[in-house]
């Protein structure tokens, strides 16, 4: 597209971080309207959105950048309310001892479509040019929604155990009610939440992390093609595997943080913490090879840094996801 349209690398830039800024608009707002109506609704709603963005992208462009950033805003807080709602079924529709599995499967699922756009495209673009995969990104909808509309819904009873970690909890629900008549407004709870050390803690842990992770997937491959000297039709060979492994070793570590939380009663804490210096570290001493000299027209050292680090950055679905 940069080549058709003749953009230089400040208008690249903006263009693929309108997405982002789209993207942080939505979250709290779904994750509001799917504790409201449900994840279910919510899910297929940004489904349906981000497909017709997805499908639009085209037209956007040709008409100009401004067109195409409102379009990339439009994807974006379409896909903004994918993890809000695919946590809200998890936590009102898997048991409490499988959610490690169940929220690092969903995030691995994430992962895997990574790797197959990243296989496929580029011999679509080679093949039909570039409006095609977004023509075939788009469509991809219509084979996902008669599925996810014909699940049965198994929500799964909640206790006061499953509402209420622990006692500094317990004692702001009692302060609360007695306080207030009525639940509190959305900026009031909002307020509450970020006073709150684990809150911020846990924004402060998915900045980081997605500092890197989404600069990766945004830029990745224009590193191999352009500072690596890779060619279009071998892209595949270097973004592909990334996110196999990332899918992989995240689904793993979800299975193994429940069983080393429910079945050696390891503290959750403990396995959190673990889990989370573990796949932000790893992934920063990775990039920093990446970036260094040593990696310096070296395609197979940058690959090997590249995927190291990201399939790292799986084991942070044992830590702030869950």
């Amino acid at each position: 597209m940069k080549d058709a349209f003749e953009w230089d690398r400040a208008s690249q830039g903006m263009i693929l971080s309108a997405f982002f800024y789209g993207y942080a608009v939505t979250q709290i707002v779904g994750g509001e309207t799917a504790d409201a109506r449900g994840g279910r609704a919510v899910l297929a709603f940004g489904v349906g959105a981000w497909s017709a963005a997805t499908a639009l992208t085209p037209m956007a462009a040709h008409a100009g950048v401004g067109p195409l950033v409102v379009t990339r805003v439009a994807l974006g807080m379409s896909e903004g309310l994918a993890f809000p709602a695919a946590h809200a079924v998890i936590a009102s529709e898997v048991p409490r001892e499988r959610r490690s599995t169940a929220a690092a499967a969903v995030t691995a699922a994430s992962y895997a479509g990574a790797a197959f756009a990243f296989a496929v495209t580029p011999g679509l673009v080679s093949e039909f040019g570039w409006p095609s995969a977004f023509y075939s990104f788009g469509a991809i909808a219509l084979l996902w929604a008669p599925f996810w509309f014909a699940l049965p819904d198994h929500r799964e009873p909640r206790g006061v155990d499953d509402e209420i970690e622990d006692a500094e909890t317990r004692r702001f629900i009692a302060e609360s009610s007695a306080t207030a008549t009525k639940p509190p407004a959305s900026f009031a709870i909002w307020t509450e939440l970020i006073r709150r050390k684990e809150v911020r803690a846990i924004c402060v842990a998915q900045f980081t992390q997605s500092w890197g992770m989404y600069g990766l997937l945004s830029w990745l491959p224009t590193y191999f093609n352009e500072a690596q000297g890779v060619d279009l039709a071998d892209l595949p060979a270097f973004t592909f595997a990334p996110y196999i492994l990332q899918g992989v070793l995240g689904f793993g570590v979800g299975i193994i943080a429940d069983d080393l939380i429910h079945n050696k009663n390891v503290r959750v804490k403990t396995v959190r913490r673990a889990a989370q210096c573990a796949g932000t570290l790893g992934p920063a001493l990775c990039l920093l090879v990446a970036a260094s000299p040593l990696a310096e027209g070296n395609a197979t050292l940058a690959a090997v840094a590249v995927d190291l680090g990201l399939a790292l950055s799986a084991l942070t679905l044992a830590g702030v996801s869950v």
